[in-house]
Parts: C-alpha cells; structure tokens; sequence
C-alpha cells in the first residue's frame, strides 16, 4: 500500500502515523496554572531530541472540543514542566491522567499521585516515577491551530536509586521497563534486549554483512 499524506483525513494520518512509529515513550507531563493548580497529562508524541542543547519535543494536540489542553496554557503561562517517565507503578494514574478532567480541577486528586520538589525548576515531579526530567520552555511552535511542538530545555534529571548504579552511574536495564505506546489502546512493556557495538569499517569490510549480525562477536 502507498499513502500520499494529502490524500487522507486528519484522523487517517493520525492512525497511520502513529500505528506505524511505535514503539514511543510516555511522558506523563506535570504543569501549573498561574493559581497553583496542577495539571497531569501523558503524551506519546515526545522524546529526547539533543543533548547540548538538552531538548525534549512534546507534540499536543486539542482538546476533543477544539480547545487548548491545560498542559499548553500551563506552559505558556509559567515557561516550565516536568516529564515524568511511566513504568508499572504509575501505570494506573497515568490511564486516569490520559481521561479530560475538568480544568478547575487537578488530576493528581483523582490518579493518587504524590507530587515532590523539583532541583531546578518551580513544577513539582511526580514522586512515584521512575524518571523526571525538569524542563522549562525553550520554544513553542504552533504548527496548527489543533497542533503545538514544544521543546523543552532539561535543566535536571531525577533517577530513582533503585533503577541507577551509584557506581558506573548507569541505568540498570534489568530495573527500569518504561511503558510504550503503540496506537490505539494498545501498550507495551520492554521486550527481549541485545547489545551490539557500531562495527568499525575494518569489521565490515573483514566481515560484510555479517558486520551486523547480532551474533558475532566483535
């Protein structure tokens, strides 16, 4: 099957798009309103970008009704957020997170979420994550009247110590299995991992293709 973009719907671009690139974290985003009032939100289109800059990207799109998600009028307004990464112990809240809770009220209230001091920033982190990366506001780019990229300039990271080696300073793979979205309703864990180094030119040109097998030994 070929697509041209220009022929389909929004919503088949949608379905297509994101059933194909998968899988993609979830960051469950906590803001603020310029009362105070927290919101909680899980977006799939977001992921790392640069490291120098240190940028994350969050696409949000509309509420059902055409309006701005909290999150967007909350970034606007106070320049800062956190992307707090999912795993199974916040799996739930994040499912009560993705439902439209009124704006008037925060979905911390309803998912039993713990909310702890950031390093750097004036947005609290969720307490129960696995990961928090402390952002403010680096650019907003309104691609659409329905569709805003964010980028966001970390300005720290909390790691549970129990997911981090002290030592090496490195992620325990065997610890920390962020939850990935797929496309519709469908999720899933981290599967089977493998290690395989770049190979070098020598390796390729020693071995050919079997350069990349995952089975040899460099």
């Amino acid at each position: 099957m070929d697509l041209l973009l220009e022929d389909l719907s929004t919503q088949d671009r949608y379905k297509f798009l994101s059933a194909v690139v998968i899988p993609r974290p979830v960051g469950l985003v906590t803001s603020k309103d310029q009362d105070g009032l927290y919101n909680a939100a899980p977006f799939s289109f977001f992921n790392v970008f640069s490291e120098e800059p240190a940028i994350v990207v969050l696409g949000l799109g509309a509420k059902h009704n055409g309006q701005a998600k909290d999150t967007l009028k909350n970034i606007k307004t106070t320049k800062q957020f956190v992307v707090n990464m999912v795993d199974k112990s916040i799996i739930g809240a994040m499912h009560i997170c993705s439902a439209e809770v009124p704006s008037n009220e925060s979905e911390i209230d309803y998912a039993g979420l713990t909310l702890a001091d950031s390093q750097a920033i004036n947005v609290q982190r969720i307490a129960q994550a696995p990961v928090s990366l402390e952002c403010e506001l680096f650019q907003i780019m309104e691609l659409t009247e329905r569709r805003s990229l964010i980028l966001g300039k970390v300005k720290a990271i909390h790691i549970s110590d129990e997911i981090i080696d002290p030592a090496t300073k490195r992620i325990i793979p065997e610890k920390y299995s962020p939850i990935a979205r797929l496309y519709g309703d469908y999720y899933a864990w981290l599967g089977d991992r493998y290690t395989k180094a770049i190979p070098t030119m020598e390796e390729i040109e020693r071995l050919g293709i079997k350069a990349g097998d995952i089975t040899t030994n460099s």
